[in-house]
């Protein structure tokens, strides 16, 4: 009876990842992609054909477009036409448990089923925030294809390593990593060529070698069976550009949030996110280092490929953790296999990581989970309703107002599902289609560029996505002009429309008590952003005083909120609790000494007190740990430009913009401004 246990206990171990994989599978659809690649697959269905020219938009009409992503646009569509937004999720539970089950075959072992458990346990909690609907996802699963055939390879040989030709054919046609393909075949041929030097003792493997090398230029010609033939195979270099270094990344890599390095002020890789990356990497280079008699020249060799990945953007960290786990695996299984633990160890430790996946999965499946690593998802089927301006656009839907329509890039996608082609959009996640400099001039800081843009294109509507996007001047700036009318509002976005004089829709009240629908009754992720969106509205149009009973409100709901103390001082400082709100800043600086924006925030409080000489200290001590804190440096700048040391001032809001990565950021356009209005500008 005991025996048989004990022979049962590895199943613990598959079970808790399929739990696993299912609880981050089952999460609501929150990507702003996701629409237009819907669109498209509806597209191609209707014209028979793959769009080689933009349909979209009033800002690049007809540029051209290469989608590369028609194949999986196809499939996403077909999907949704079966079972709409829940046969979507259903396909990302089955891709989560497609990598369990492929990359959980390479190395895996009953007598080290634990190993297994907590790589591939750690993978799919690093990668949980990438399990979306976008063409990312068969990615992950080509490359694990890949992976587990060329680990086939080489342990079996055999002419089965051809079929990654086949998945190459369907990769270039899904996806612009398809060039990691390629990429992996070429690394897992110089390991082979290298196995002499590594393995000493060992002979080249002449058979191995020719077959990874038939394999390389075969999935490199099929590259090129596509619809757009060579550029479609060359669309991978502008990507990888964007991850070089920050002088070689251009606009898009400084600007867009998933291609900015996940390490520094502006990454997202931190607290748990960080220590969940930081243990897959231990895990795996230890693994190796314990067999580095007999480990593999491929295994070091993509692991450092990968990691150099990871270190340039932040959606990368999840490709890093898919080369880790399989590594990490079949290093460690290869080391017990000649050191075995005793067998009441083994036991142990099944039971340990089995019942540690099974805890994991129920604490993803509560929303605990990605609430620790401050991450924004919801479990359930269906969308993510407050990611999208779900109730402006039905509003435009049915009163047809005249266009165009003022928007950010992350409502383009929803909108060109929702009202193309009735509302051409101006601009979406498609970047290859504007170009760095197109898509510059349409970013919007504030009301400025906001009049820059209007002068151009005459928009009929200004949709404001104050949930998702800082955007306090511009609301507040078309709250104030007589020109606008709001009409529309929900805890998501602010809808105006252009009053002509005669426009038939009445504004709406910001302070009608019923402007907003009734929350949630429940505590949720959902309701906690849509009351954090309610603050942000309300003190935009400096209605601070509602905005703080609100948050206070909130805290009351949710007291272990993050940034709670902070926006409770903040709006304590607005509504004129200045010493209310630094003690408050203090205090928490007691608890997090190390945190420059905090430190900044109570030097902020300072230089409003009229104490600019502890101001300044602060904000040196900010830039101390944060040299490229940006906000410091142009607070320094206002300081040094009040005490007329007109140099100084222009030194730091030159590093301000410099810290600010992009032109279009509201600090970098603060000091633009200030060092034009001292007569250092135009810049």
């Amino acid at each position: 009876m005991i025996g048989t246990v004990r022979r049962a206990l590895p199943l613990l171990i598959p079970l808790g990842l399929v739990a696993l994989a299912v609880c981050l599978g089952v999460q609501k659809i929150r990507s702003f992609d996701y629409w237009w690649h819907l669109r498209t697959g509806a597209l191609i269905v209707a014209n028979g054909a793959v769009p080689t020219h933009d349909p979209y938009t009033y800002t690049v009409p007809g540029a051209r477009w290469i989608d590369i992503h028609w194949l999986f646009q196809l499939a996403l569509y077909g999907l949704y036409w079966i079972g709409g937004h829940t046969a979507v999720i259903a396909s990302k539970v089955a891709s989560a448990c497609g990598l369990v089950w492929m990359l959980g075959r390479i190395g895996w072992r009953r007598d080290a089923a634990w190993v297994s458990g907590l790589a591939l346990g750690l993978l799919l909690l690093v990668a949980g925030d990438r399990l979306m609907p976008r063409p990312e996802l068969p990615s992950f699963l080509l490359l694990a294809g890949v992976l587990a055939l060329l680990y086939r390879h080489d342990v079996h040989g055999g002419r089965s390593v051809f079929w990654i030709v086949a998945l190459q054919l369907v990769w270039v046609n899904v996806h612009g990593l398809f060039a990691l393909g390629l990429a992996v075949c070429g690394i897992a041929l110089a390991g082979e060529l290298l196995r002499p030097v590594v393995m000493p003792g060992e002979g080249l493997r002449t058979t191995f070698v020719a077959r990874l090398a038939a394999v390389t230029l075969l999935s490199g010609a099929v590259s090129l069976v596509n619809p757009n033939g060579l550029a479609a195979v060359l669309y991978p270099l502008d990507q990888f550009a964007m991850i070089g270094s920050a002088e070689t990344r251009g606009l898009f890599g400084s600007l867009i949030a998933e291609l900015i390095p996940p390490l520094g002020p502006q990454g997202s890789l931190h607290g748990l996110a960080l220590v969940l990356v930081c243990a897959l990497a231990l895990l795996s280079s230890v693994s190796m280092a314990t067999n580095w008699r007999r480990v593999s020249a491929f295994d070091p060799l993509i692991w450092v490929a990968f990691l150099y990945l990871a270190l340039g953007a932040q959606r990368n960290v999840a490709l890093f953790a898919l080369v880790a786990a399989p590594i990490a695996v079949r290093n460690a299984g290869a080391f017990l296999a000649r050191h075995p633990l005793p067998g009441g160890v083994t036991a142990a430790a099944n039971v340990l990581v089995g019942l540690l996946l099974l805890a994991t999965a129920v604490d993803v499946a509560r929303d605990r989970f990605f609430e620790r690593s401050a991450t924004q998802r919801e479990a359930g089927l269906g969308i993510f309703d407050f990611y999208y301006p779900i109730a402006a656009a039905e509003w435009i839907d049915r009163e047809r107002p005249p266009g165009p329509i003022y928007h950010h890039m992350a409502d383009g996608g929803y909108l060109i599902w929702r009202l193309w082609p009735d509302y051409p959009v101006m601009v979406d996640g498609r970047l290859e289609v504007f170009g760095p400099e197109t898509f510059a001039r349409l970013q919007v800081a504030g009301p400025a560029d906001f009049r820059r843009l209007d002068a151009e294109y005459h928009f009929g509507l200004a949709l404001i996505h104050f949930g998702l996007i800082e955007s306090r001047e511009l609301l507040w700036w078309l709250h104030l002009n007589p020109n606008w009318k709001l009409v529309q509002v929900d805890a998501t976005a602010a809808l105006f429309v252009r009053d002509s004089g005669s426009t038939p829709w009445p504004a709406l009240d910001p302070d009608d008590p019923a402007l907003f629908p009734p929350g949630s009754p429940e505590p949720s992720p959902s309701d906690r952003l849509r009351r954090l969106s309610q603050v942000h509205f309300y003190s935009s149009l400096r209605r601070f005083e509602t905005a703080l009973a609100l948050w206070e409100e909130t805290l009351q709901r949710y007291p272990a909120l993050p940034q709670g103390p902070v926006i409770h001082a903040y709006l304590l400082q607005r509504n004129g609790f200045a010493a209310a709100a630094e003690t408050l800043l203090r205090r928490e600086l007691e608890a997090r000494p190390s945190d420059a924006k905090l430190l900044a925030q109570v030097a902020d409080l300072r230089h409003e007190a009229g104490d600019p000489e502890s101001a300044r200290e602060l904000y040196g001590r900010a830039l101390a740990l944060e040299p490229r804190h940006a906000h410091a440096l142009y607070k320094l700048g206002t300081l040094a430009e009040q005490e007329q040391d007109l140099e100084s001032a222009r030194f730091y809001y030159l590093r301000a913009m410099e810290a600010a990565g992009h032109p279009a950021d509201p600090v970098a356009v603060a000091a633009a401004h200030r060092l034009v209005a001292l007569g250092f500008g135009p810049l």
